[in-house]
């Protein structure tokens, strides 16, 4: 009787399974991804960072499509991870515990979850809305994503068209709530979150598209407790004088334009982007703290030639002045934007100065501060199925020295990522990409970031660690980045 009573509800899992696979059509989309590089002076400490890695990322999202209107999807990631992380193992995207058996040993947090949204379009309407974590990016002509907000984000978007020419994006975001539940709860006073709303408008004329945008966020001063500090522990928004006791408001705005004359064999793009928060700190008795910052950015594509696209561009930031202990001057910045970036070595990999695709690219946390040049000769194209990218740029800060030495918290700062108006640099890149087949490339990567920090600048600074303050103890100058790497992606 036990026997045939399993087997019944073994039978009618299979039903229920078969009947919830008819009910909407599962695709699986993503990347599996393996890279090899081997890195030297990444913290231009004149030859004493060298490593060679070995790693790997899997991500696999699966979109759930019940008709044309509704879809829900679930993204996961498992990695980056090096090979050999754990005894043995490559880590799975966790951290082993070694005092730990079993299962147990293999540590927490095995699957990442990326995205996990509904979306679906309002009934007898042409809006679209999606809720849930996903990505949101603010408006961006050129760089590959916003420089102010790209991340995956607890949010709420709705689009919709207004004429043929104009149309609306809105939506709410909570980046951050330091107040958890289940056995381990905590909970904190008010204030304990960080919440945003924006909108854009896409107004396509011609050969023109402009998208003017905005946004506010409130984040209280509980916001980010068990961090550095309370609303400004997030670093984009930390300042010179942030204390643990700081809520904030902040305000964006911006516009993103992209020009195709159908005359001319020419792409424009440019941006603008503006940020300000506010904030009271108490613990300093200083009521008009706060950071507030501009970024702007130019490019032009020659789409003219078949086999490659010349492109110039050029990027400027607003920086620290050094002389105001109470304010920064760099725009602030919500969450880690992912994709925005020039080159791929400086701005483009080496994300608080580790790993490759281990981080998200564009970190402008750190970089923010400097104004670059530079030239791009993308997907050169002689031989099939095999293709180049060539990127050379220069760089130089334009934070005063002086912010170093005079500023009381020098959070987001780090040598080699944060760029003062004596330190300089020139890049080289050279990325080659060959299909195997449609959904297999195989990539080699080549950069070199010819350096010149002011190390004797650097050695004033207040707050460097111990191994910074170590390398830089005895350098004369700074020294240069190489990188060497092989990859293989399995795109389906």
């Amino acid at each position: 009787m036990a026997k045939l009573k399993c087997l019944g509800l073994g039978i009618l899992l299979v039903l229920l399974l078969a009947s919830s696979a008819q009910a909407a059509d599962v695709k699986a989309t993503g990347y599996w991804w393996m890279e090899a590089i081997s890195r030297q002076n990444w913290n231009f400490d004149e030859g004493k960072d060298n490593n060679f890695s070995i790693e790997e990322k899997l991500r696999t999202a699966f979109t759930f499509t019940a008709n044309e209107n509704l879809r829900g999807v679930l993204d996961t990631q498992i990695g980056t991870a090096n090979w050999g992380n754990g005894m043995y193992s490559i880590g799975a995207g966790r951290t082993p515990n070694q005092t730990a058996t079993g299962a147990a040993a293999a540590g927490n947090g095995n699957v990442m979850l990326r995205r996990a949204f509904i979306e679906y379009k309002l009934p007898g309407t042409q809006a679209n809305v999606s809720a849930g974590f996903q990505t949101v990016s603010l408006p961006s002509a050129f760089g590959g994503g916003s420089p102010i907000m790209d991340d995956q984000i607890a949010s709420v978007l709705v689009s919709t068209p207004i004429t043929d020419n104009v149309s609306l994006l809105a939506g709410y975001a909570r980046p951050s709530d330091s107040n958890t539940s289940g056995s381990t709860a905590t909970v904190n006073a008010g204030g304990a979150s960080t919440d945003a709303v924006f909108a854009a408008v896409p107004v396509s004329v011609s050969d023109v598209k402009v998208t003017p945008f905005g946004m506010f966020a409130y984040s209280g001063a509980h916001s980010n407790k068990g961090g550095a500090a309370g609303g400004t522990g997030m670093l984009g928004f930390a300042g010179p004088n942030s204390s643990s006791n700081d809520g904030l408001r902040g305000y964006w705005g911006g516009a993103a334009l992209t020009y195709s004359p159908a005359a001319m064999p020419l792409k424009l793009m440019a941006d603008y982007n503006y940020g300000k928060v506010t904030y009271t700190n108490y613990f300093n008795d200083t009521r008009d703290g706060g950071r507030a910052g501009w970024m702007a950015d130019f490019a032009v594509d020659y789409t003219g030639l078949d086999n490659m696209t010349p492109e110039f561009f050029a990027v400027y930031s607003s920086g620290e002045s050094g002389k105001n202990p109470d304010k920064s001057g760099r725009m602030p910045v919500i969450g880690t934007p992912q994709d925005w970036a020039i080159g791929s070595f400086f701005f483009g990999e080496r994300y608080e100065l580790t790993g490759s695709m281990n981080y998200p690219a564009g970190y402008t946390v750190f970089t923010l501060g400097y104004w670059a040049a530079g030239v791009s000769l993308k997907d050169i194209s002689l031989v099939d199925k095999l293709s180049h990218t060539i990127n050379i740029l220069y760089a130089r800060g334009t934070n005063d020295p002086d912010y170093l030495r005079n500023s009381l918290n020098l959070t987001s700062v780090n040598y080699a990522g944060f760029l003062t108006k004596s330190d300089s640099l020139w890049e080289f890149d050279l990325n080659t990409r060959y299909k195997f087949y449609d959904e297999l490339t195989g990539y080699v990567y080549l950069g070199y970031i010819k350096s010149d920090f002011d190390v004797d600048a650097w050695r004033a600074a207040t707050n460097l660690n111990a191994a910074q303050k170590s390398a830089l103890a005895t350098a004369s100058k700074s020294g240069d980045a190489y990188k060497i790497g092989v990859g293989l992606n399995y795109f389906f």
